[in-house]
Order: structure tokens, then sequence, then C-alpha cells
């Protein structure tokens, strides 16, 4: 059995790679990781291999703590929005620098085709009411590359 030669990059590693000089990122979260943290996880999205493109779905969940304090003073959604915020400027920045590379967590380079947000970033209920959730989704592009 032969399989094909190329694949397009991991989208959820891309965009956890991309995250990672403004947020701590990963594909899951611990409950002993430190706060704020974003959770980049694929949700949908679809293989084109005509063209040798993934185009991928990925949604960023923020994370960010609150406490009594900041409860009392209506400022805990604020600091999710403003991580959340700073996730989509940083996001808008790879949209218009398509050029701009991305360096893997296997030390690879990848640059997407396109990037698109399909769901400005919006709060969300989580369970722990300790934490406040604010989730944006966006769609890109993945060429394929040769894998050995």
């Amino acid at each position: 059995m032969t399989l094909l030669d190329e694949d397009a990059p991991d989208a959820e590693d891309f965009v956890v790679c991309w995250l990672q000089p403004i947020l701590r990122a990963a594909t899951e979260r611990d409950p002993g990781d430190a706060l704020p943290f974003a959770v980049v996880q694929r949700v949908a999205g679809s293989d084109d291999q005509n063209c040798g493109e993934d185009e991928a779905v990925v949604q960023i969940d923020v994370f960010a703590a609150t406490t009594n304090a900041s409860l009392a003073e209506g400022l805990a959604p604020n600091v999710a929005k403003y991580w959340a915020k700073r996730v989509t400027r940083r996001m808008n920045r790879l949209s218009r620098n398509l050029d701009d590379d991305v360096t893997m967590s296997d030390g690879s380079v990848a640059n997407a085709d396109y990037v698109a947000n399909v769901m400005k970033p919006v709060r969300m209920p989580y369970q722990d009411e300790s934490i406040v959730r604010v989730v944006g989704r966006w769609s890109i592009g993945l060429s394929y590359v040769a894998v050995p």
C-alpha cells in the first residue's frame, strides 16, 4: 500500500505556534495551567485533494481568571476580552501577512494560504465560575507539503 507523499501542516499546531509570542496556548489545558491561556481546537474543515490544501476551521478558547475583587468591580470579563482582542489582532496580522513564517513545534516552517475570521470572539459559558471563556473561530488554508 502506498501513501500520498504530501500532507498539510497540522492546523492546530500551526495556530498554537503562531499565538505563542503573545499568550500561552496549546491544544488542551490542564487545570493547573496558569491563566490567561488559549486552547486551540480544530472544529471543522476538509481536505481539497485536487488543490492540495487543508481547509480547517479552528476554534480558539481564551480563558482568564476571575477573582472576587475583579467580579465586584466588573473587571473579570474585561480581562478575558482583553486577551481575546489580542488573539484576534494576532490572527488578523496573519490574515494580512500571509508570508509570515510560523515555526511549528517540530521545527519546520509553514505559511497559511488564507486566514479568515468566521466567528468574532464572544463570551461563552464555562463550568468553572472562577474562569471567563471567550471563543472565536478562524478558517485557515494550509497547502500540502512533502512528507517523509
